[in-house]
């Protein structure tokens, strides 16, 4: 996952040193985050009911569940 960041942020300033257009902070995160989502083992483990459980019993907001 670490290379993944290492080469979109690479590959940014290669683009602006040859002179292409900057991209935004959010075009360069949208590529990373669905690229970290896909390779990360733990991403269904949120879903788990005992999670749920947890989840609800110490009253956690429902933001961790966002990308799920």
């Amino acid at each position: 996952m670490l290379a993944t960041v290492v080469y979109y942020i690479w590959r940014e300033k290669n683009a602006r040193l040859n002179g292409d257009a900057p991209h935004t902070s959010s075009m360069i995160y949208k590529p990373i985050s669905c690229i970290v989502l896909k390779v990360n083992p733990f991403r269904n483990m949120a879903s788990l009911i005992t999670n749920r459980r947890l989840h609800t019993a110490w009253g956690f907001s429902d933001d961790i569940f966002k990308f799920v």
